[in-house]
């Protein structure tokens, strides 16, 4: 088995995720997904057990009964895992070291700053996502910034007008936004209407806007439209360009594909 090569905090992060989709895990499960050592899980599962309450057994670890918001973006993260990671790491290689960027919530994004951490760049990143924010810390060159907001019960960031004033006081160089849909018409759409309209403001504040969207959410609307796709300046997608429906394509300049990038 290779050792594994990701920073503590991100294999950590990564662990959770895992126990959050499974319930349990054994330490050679986890050894087999992560690529890591016994001796290694073994020592992430006891600095899990004091931080984030996990119930440690012999052979392995199990979670405690999740929140409904928990469980979700456990399942929302579990979901085209694999295609959410080369977006993230094509969509990192294109960032400026010490740029100052924003980041809505959400599974990919949560998928950036994995990526972000691993690579150990020096970023100024400002979000809404509490589980964002949190994985950040893992690396001492990131400044990581908590917008401040209501929290809703149904998801793990915070929104609404404090988050928004919050936002139009920072300068970024650019705001990185996974929407719920991409479509020529509609734009950049959202579940939600205070994340529609927080991802509006971060465009507005920053200089370069770039799209992370999988497969999926290529040509898909959602309840609410945020900002208009002639807003958008760069779109990471998973897929080959020739999938990219030409709609899109015909609207968004330069279109990066991950699969291609790698």
């Amino acid at each position: 088995m290779g050792k594994s090569n990701r920073a503590p905090g991100v294999r950590r992060a990564e662990i959770k995720r895992i126990l959050r989709t499974k319930q349990a895990a054994t330490v050679e499960e986890l050894c087999s997904l992560l690529g890591a050592s016994p001796a290694t899980i073994r020592r992430d599962l006891i600095a899990l057990e004091k931080s984030d309450g996990l119930e440690r057994s012999r052979g392995g670890a199990a979670v405690p009964s999740l929140r409904e918001a928990e469980q979700n973006f456990a399942r929302r993260e579990a979901r085209d895992a694999e295609e959410k990671i080369s977006i993230a790491e094509a969509l990192v290689s294109r960032l400026t070291p010490g740029s100052a960027l924003f980041l809505n919530d959400g599974s990919t994004v949560m998928a950036v700053a994995k990526v972000i951490v691993e690579r150990n760049i020096d970023f100024f990143v400002a979000t809404p996502a509490i589980n964002v924010a949190s994985t950040l810390t893992a690396s001492p060159k990131i400044t990581a910034c908590l917008l401040g907001g209501f929290v809703r019960a149904t998801s793990l960031a915070t929104s609404g007008p404090f988050a928004e004033t919050m936002v139009s006081q920072i300068n970024a160089d650019i705001a990185i936004i996974s929407p719920d849909g991409l479509h020529p018409e509609q734009g950049l759409t959202f579940a939600n209407a205070h994340d529609a309209s927080l991802a509006r403001r971060m465009a507005d504040q920053s200089r370069h806007v770039m799209v992370v969207a999988t497969r999926s959410k290529l040509m898909s609307i959602s309840r609410v439209s945020g900002l208009p796709i002639n807003r958008v300046h760069e779109l990471v997608v998973g897929c080959p360009l020739a999938e990219v429906p030409l709609p899109i394509s015909q609207q968004i300049r330069d279109i990066v594909s991950a699969v291609e990038a790698q």
